[in-house]
């Protein structure tokens, strides 16, 4: 299914949940139990199939031609009872016991008894900045085995009882005294999701009838009970709710999205800078200092403006949990201001536990960095050298280049929370078109909506002077026109703007054509990327534990608009079908950040191994055994 039709539908069961809300959830209920009914029938007629192959051979009437189908129907009822057998991968984390925290399995077996939930049979902690209760399906689904995952930042980043909120949340989706239709919804789309993930990889002969419906079901399935999902979501904050408190849910709420954003953008931009300041072979542990370093990056300008930002985002038609203002809004809680914040870590709750979990993420993080953080080290130390210098002349009215404050510019930007505007200011006096020079000024302040009338200047130097930047120009217009405050100057730029993105948008997917049409191996060229961009990427790709090789090479296209065109070639680790292997690079691909258009292409799927040593200039992230 096209994602554009996948939005429709998901948009008309949502009006249709509005208008006849009954009807609705009848009509999901139908189609819910069409899937199994369908899929166990498929079985019954391979049964029945197999049943009659055997009467006929007690009877002597079987003929040769009946060999194919008995292997027919054997096939179709495996295929049918492994498809009923939902595939599951066992979540990743350090293992948790009510020994080693009593704290916290004291909360959650309360957290249970008020919601009548199911118990848990494993509690993991995670690296993530999140909380969640994963299933793994027993008895052909007829009982699940639960896993509940809680990720050490969050821990890190709130108190202990807005933490318990959080789980609260988390357990209310497997509640049982209410809502059942749509806890049992919830849990189907997921099981469907895995199915339709294992159908994506499996050839077999055999599965083909059955993996044809679950191809043509499962995303059907999903954008009609698309609007029960998000429904329970907001079941699932008022069963927190019913627990703790509206007030404390709803902070619980804003606190997590804040804090997020902060880990996201900050917590880790400000741990490497540390690199400049820690020489030698010595381990790092940002886990273990993660809690102070939160604390100290919880300003509450920046997490004021965090929640601006989040306030604004609209609501995602493939994410089922529904945006904050919502969320709040359901709860009858106040989105304008910025909520109390946690004063200490939720890390207690883990207990004797908490050094050895600990330990195991920072040695795992220092495995997978070590080398990054030594190259990123050196290179910081050489930018602050740079930036003392430039200091210095610039003191005795030493004449600085263009070049040499861009330098400086990108060292306050790498080594500090300072704004480098003032410095690139200077640089746009020596060169009042210069492209880089435009796109730094720009870039920092188009997030902030100021100041307006001289980044309208900027935008319009950028478009006028430098057709290749016509595209990103349009992009970081309509940003930073979302944050700009003047009416009057929207009114005039608005139009102008929408006009040009959809002209840069049109050229744009020319240019994308012309890119993927170029097979990967031709038009190879030297890679022309800083090491802080090259550290971001093999970051991503150390993250995911099925790449077992990376290489990433650039390309001498000409497009109009110009550009760079960067191809990363990405080898999964053996065992990884293809339905996998594409949706691993999809999630990579959507998280590059490279200053050109790229791509991404699968050996050994999209692309022959050989092809790896006959590319010139292919520059190797990841090569794990």
């Amino acid at each position: 299914m096209q994602y554009t039709d996948y939005v429709h539908r998901v948009r008309l069961h949502e009006q249709a949940s509005q208008d006849q809300p009954q009807a609705y959830r009848r009509r999901v209920l139908a189609f819910a139990l069409l899937g199994y009914a369908l899929i166990c029938l498929l079985g019954l007629l391979a049964l029945g199939g197999l049943l009659w192959l055997a009467w006929s051979l007690i009877q002597g009437e079987f003929r040769g031609w009946m060999l194919g189908l008995g292997l027919a129907c054997l096939g179709l009822l495996w295929a049918t009872v492994s498809g009923l057998r939902v595939p599951f991968r066992e979540p990743e984390g350090q293992r948790l016991t009510a020994e080693e925290a009593p704290e916290l399995f004291e909360g959650l077996e309360r957290i249970r008894d008020k919601i009548k939930g199911p118990p848990l049979h494993a509690v993991l902690i995670t690296e993530e900045f999140n909380a969640a209760i994963v299933q793994r399906p027993l008895w052909m689904g007829l009982r699940h085995r639960n896993y509940l995952l809680i990720g050490w930042p969050l821990l890190a980043a709130m108190e202990p009882r807005r933490v318990f909120a959080v789980l609260a949340h988390e357990y209310g989706h497997l509640r049982e005294s209410h809502g059942q239709l749509s806890a049992w919804i919830y849990r189907s789309r997921a099981a469907w999701s895995r199915l339709l993930a294992r159908y994506h990889d499996d050839a077999s002969p055999m599965a083909w009838l059955l993996a044809g419906f679950v191809r043509w079901y499962a995303p059907r399935f999903d954008a009609m009970s698309f609007a029960l999902a998000r429904e329970d979501e907001y079941a699932a904050d008022r069963v927190a709710a019913r627990i703790f408190g509206a007030e404390l849910v709803g902070q619980t709420l804003q606190e997590v999205a804040v804090k997020s954003r902060l880990y996201e953008e900050h917590f880790w931009r400000h741990w490497w800078r540390l690199a400049r300041l820690r020489q030698g072979g010595a381990p790092v542990a940002p886990h273990a200092q993660m809690a102070s370093t939160l604390l100290h990056l919880s300003e509450p300008e920046r997490l004021q403006q965090a929640l601006r930002q989040v306030l604004r985002a609209p609501a995602d038609p493939s994410d089922t949990h529904p945006v904050l203002k919502d969320r709040l809004a359901a709860l009858k809680q106040r989105a304008t201001s910025l909520a109390p914040q946690s004063t200490r870590s939720a890390l207690t709750l883990l207990g004797r536990a908490r050094e050895r979990i600990g330990a195991d993420l920072d040695a795992r993080w220092w495995q997978l960095h070590r080398q990054d953080w030594q190259r990123h080290g050196e290179q910081l130390r050489a930018l602050h050298a740079d930036v003392r210098a430039f200091q210095a002349r610039a003191t005795v009215n030493d004449m600085l280049g263009v070049e040499d404050l861009l330098r400086w510019a990108a060292g306050l930007k790498a080594l500090s929370e300072r704004d480098p505007s003032p410095v690139l200011e200077r640089a746009l006096q020596l060169s009042p078109r210069h492209e880089q020079v435009l796109l730094g000024l720009i870039s920092h302040h188009a997030p902030l909506g100021t100041p307006q009338e001289r980044v309208a200047d900027w935008l319009e130097r950028l478009y006028q002077e430098h057709p290749g930047q016509a595209w990103r120009a349009a992009c970081l217009a309509q940003q930073w026109m979302d944050r700009c405050s003047d009416p009057a100057m929207l009114a005039r730029l608005r139009p102008l703007w929408r006009e040009r993105f959809a002209r840069a948008q049109t050229m744009e997917q020319q240019a994308w054509a012309q890119f993927a049409a170029t097979p990967c191996w031709e038009r190879s060229v030297p890679l022309a990327l800083d090491e802080d961009g090259l550290r971001r990427l093999r970051t991503l790709l150390l993250r995911e534990r099925d790449v077992r090789a990376a290489w990433l090479g650039a390309q001498d296209i000409v497009t109009q608009p110009p550009g760079a065109h960067y191809t990363l070639w990405l080898q999964c680790r053996p065992g990884v079908g293809a339905g996998s292997a594409a949706e691993l690079a999809g999630r990579i691909d959507a998280a590059m950040d490279l200053p050109g258009r790229t791509r991404v292409v699968l050996v050994d799927h999209q692309v022959e191994r050989a092809r790896v040593e006959q590319t010139l200039h292919l520059l190797a992230l990841v090569q794990r055994r």
